[in-house]
């Protein structure tokens, strides 16, 4: 049987995921085509509409530097191929890592290096929890994301401020939940918890202090970045 790391960067898994990616690929050719087509019709000039490509293009380009770090994280944990597949298609850094930790921990495992040693039924089983407990909000999504959206603006009137607050909420309620399971993790693991929190707030009062509001497009990638430098302080302190 094929052992956790064999599977997890297994040819037959990259040809799998880049024909996943190149189908996603097709589909943003299509419709690109579409809307372009449907744009000119609609009146737009080709020079707005080449304005609209670079300014997408620069929104899109800079983020991604934060899922190119969360990619080189994640990928010594779960492979190469399914990291790339799930940061590219329908995940986030900020659950793959959390779901695959609960994986593991269920099946026994007190630390991801531990249940890297396995075999690949381990592997195969973080797979689909990651799989599974992400899948909930797409089909939600697909049946209530319209009518929620728009009676999260309606409550915000015309500042709109009811929705960010609210994903605040549920961003604390996500937070109280996965706290203590990190807990047990040890104090090393609470210290990079708090410290990255204290980064993300501190970037927060730059922005808000200098009026650079570009930094937030970095933010992820700064925190990151310093958690994980952070992490191996507080692993050789506790």
């Amino acid at each position: 049987m094929a052992t956790y790391l064999e599977m997890a960067n297994s040819p037959l898994l990259y040809g799998l995921v880049m024909a996943g990616l190149g189908f996603v690929a097709l589909l943003c050719v299509i419709f690109y085509r579409k809307t372009y087509k449907r744009a000119i019709e609609l009146g737009f000039s080709k020079e707005t509409l080449k304005a609209i490509q670079k300014n997408t293009l620069s929104l899109t380009v800079v983020p991604s530097f934060s899922i190119v770090i969360g990619l080189i994280t994640l990928s010594t944990v779960i492979g190469t191929p399914w990291a790339w597949f799930r940061l590219s298609v329908v995940g986030a850094v900020t659950y793959e890592l959390i779901a695959a930790q609960m994986a593991t921990a269920a099946l026994g495992f007190t630390e991801m290096t531990a249940a890297m040693s396995s075999d690949g039924a381990t592997f195969g089983a973080v797979m689909f929890v990651m799989s599974m407990g992400i899948i909930a909000g797409i089909i939600i999504n697909a049946f209530i994301g319209k009518s929620l959206t728009t009676s999260m603006a309606k409550a915000g009137g015309k500042k709109g401020g009811f929705g960010p607050i609210m994903n605040g909420c549920f961003m604390l309620a996500l937070m109280g939940v996965m706290l203590p399971f990190q807990a047990f993790n040890g104090l090393a693991y609470i210290m990079v918890m708090v410290t990255s929190a204290l980064i993300t707030l501190l970037i927060g009062v730059i922005m808000q202090k200098t009026g650079w509001k570009w930094l937030g497009e970095f933010s992820m990638a700064f925190t990151l970045i310093l958690g994980m430098a952070s992490a191996l302080l507080w692993t050789a302190i506790f």
